[in-house]
């Protein structure tokens, strides 16, 4: 009988495994089908204003203003107004909207981040490979820097909420970019083990932190298209009571994990 259950239980772990690694696989194909209509989008003409201090404008010419001003209404749907005497050149050129003009966030701002993902590794527990769910919500501090708060569910043996500081640094402030990204925080348990043998186990939580890079790809005026690959620690303490005599034993996992996610960025 022991057998048995001992046989059925390996078979459910490997079925598991076998599902979290389609899933995974299902994803990672979902990303390589839709990145050519992301990457490659249609191009425009657009005209483009050159500036003799260096500064380039693109978008649509409106018309002659007063003065001799000169008016054009940029890609991210601004106006601006510019002395004749300050322009060097107008030229027609064909742009990619998807690339260089079709996320035009603000500076400044609140913006929020969402994405789904799994962390995956090895070690000397049950959870291989768990998943994960976050939200971070901050205040940009121009186009290269994105503080802010996160929260989320992972479940590991048990389910915990991780609370943490986030920070992302874009190598550039337009289009497609690579970002630098790190958090830290703690991790808050939503469960404990049911009791058995007349023991019972109270979850604690840990501390957590991660580091790693990732791509931001525009999928709108104010929205992105977020994937990145993390190193990912988290320490989960435990207490263990033998009821009889109240004798307890401290235990600590940790988990060292690779994290690859996928989400959204509204700013």
């Amino acid at each position: 009988m022991d057998y048995i259950i001992i046989q059925t239980m390996q078979e459910f772990m490997l079925s598991t495994r076998q599902s979290q690694v389609r899933i995974l696989v299902f994803v990672i194909s979902f990303i390589i089908g839709i990145l050519p209509d992301i990457l490659y989008g249609q191009k425009q003409e657009v005209d483009a204003v050159y500036l003799k201090n260096g500064e380039v404008y693109r978008g649509t010419l409106l018309d002659q203003a007063g003065g001799n001003m000169l008016r054009i209404q940029t890609l991210c749907f601004n106006t601006r107004l510019f002395p004749g005497d300050e322009i060097l050149r107008i030229e027609r050129e064909e742009v990619d909207l998807d690339l260089l003009g079709r996320h035009s966030g603000k500076s400044h701002g609140y913006y929020n981040r969402t994405e789904l993902g799994t962390l995956i590794g090895s070690g000397s527990n049950e959870k291989n490979t768990i998943f994960s769910a976050q939200m971070v919500n901050g205040y940009k501090a121009g186009r290269r820097y994105y503080p802010g708060i996160g929260v989320g569910i992972e479940f590991y043996e048990q389910a915990v909420i991780p609370f943490f500081a986030d920070f992302t640094y874009a190598f550039l402030n337009q289009g497609v970019t690579p970002f630098l990204r790190g958090s830290f925080g703690y991790s808050i348990p939503l469960e404990d083990p049911p009791e058995q043998w007349g023991a019972s186990t109270k979850n604690q939580g840990g501390i957590l932190y991660s580091a790693g890079i990732g791509t931001s790809i525009p999928t709108g005026q104010t929205s992105s298209l977020v994937i990145s690959i993390l190193y990912r620690f988290q320490s989960l303490k435990s207490v263990y009571t033998e009821q009889w005599n109240d004798d307890e034993l401290r235990l600590e996992k940790q988990y060292n994990r690779i994290a690859l996610r996928i989400g959204f960025l509204f700013d």
